[in-house]
């Protein structure tokens, strides 16, 4: 097996697994803010484990002071993500998020100076068709399709967006390994308060299992093992991989919850995914990330 298809494989599966996140948000009863906040301290802990085995611990200098504001922006942008998951149906806050892509393209002309292919405007188009097809899906129960869900899922799109493009901007110099400590741990203090507010009487031991998975396995290990296979495979592969994260989340949480897939929703879902592949097409350089792993790939060739 070459190393290309070993790397795609790799991401595919990453992808995948990263659509178990929403079922995980969803049935641990805790506010979304916790939920980040253990997230973020075991994912921490997880690559630094790893930092220790590799002996790359050396990474760990001073963090420019930038990644407080960049710690802050992937703090908010998960608490946003796992806010619309918890408001409104995990398909709609997923797809709705995944159009990340298309605010990343027009935000880095103005930050990093990057060319923004015409394409890039009928992308926005439809993605934003899309996010309205999805936003006046309606339905009954937890697979309601929510305005204020919706509402925080675009916040989510948008701050992912910059964070992606402040980190090639300012960030491409640091150990990618050492980016993820250094995001987690200024994301971890700033979210700290919220495991003080929370109410544990409903946790149960199972539910602090599954945010040991959320936070080692989904977020640490499979974001390394993410970053490790973009090594082998282009950009615009990868990017389009990545997709298979909202599917994977819209189609586990209608088989496992339950969750209607209506009409309005799988259409908006396709036009926004077919934006955002067009667009990872037109700007193979600038996009080839996952909401799940907001590292750029540049410093991974």
């Amino acid at each position: 097996m070459s190393r290309h298809t070993a790397g795609s494989l790799l991401i595919a599966g990453c992808a995948l697994s990263w659509g178990v996140i929403g079922l995980i948000v969803r049935e641990v009863p805790l506010p979304a803010l916790t939920i980040v906040a253990f997230r973020v301290i075991f994912s921490a802990l997880a690559v630094l484990a790893l930092m220790v085995v590799l002996g790359r611990t050396g990474a760990l200098r001073r963090p420019p002071p930038v990644f407080l504001l960049l710690g802050a922006l992937l703090a908010l942008h998960w608490g946003l993500h796992f806010s619309a998951i918890k408001e409104t149906s995990i398909a709609s806050a997923v797809l709705v998020t995944y159009s990340g892509p298309i605010f990343m393209a027009l935000i880095a002309p103005r930050l990093i100076g990057e060319h923004v292919p015409s394409a890039t405007i009928l992308a926005l188009a439809v993605s934003v068709a899309g996010i309205a097809l999805i936003s006046l899906a309606g339905g009954e129960g937890d697979g309601a399709v929510r305005p204020l869900g919706v509402a925080l899922a675009l916040g989510a799109a948008l701050s992912m967006a910059l964070l992606i493009v402040l980190l090639k901007r300012w960030a491409g110099d640091t150990d990618p390994l050492a980016q993820a400590v250094f995001l987690d741990v200024t994301a971890s203090v700033i979210l700290a308060p919220a495991l003080f507010w929370a109410d544990y009487g409903d946790v149960s031991l199972a539910d602090m299992g599954w945010l040991v998975l959320l936070g080692v396995v989904l977020t640490g290990f499979a974001g390394i093992a993410y970053l490790s296979a973009l090594r082998w495979v282009p950009a615009t592969s990868a990017g389009i991989l990545a997709y298979m994260e909202p599917v994977s989340a819209a189609l586990l949480a209608a088989v496992v919850l339950g969750e209607a897939l209506t009409a309005p929703v799988v259409l908006g879902g396709l036009a926004i995914v077919a934006a955002g592949a067009l667009v990872v097409v037109r700007t193979s350089g600038a996009v080839g990330g996952s909401i799940e792993e907001p590292v750029p790939a540049a410093r991974h060739a």
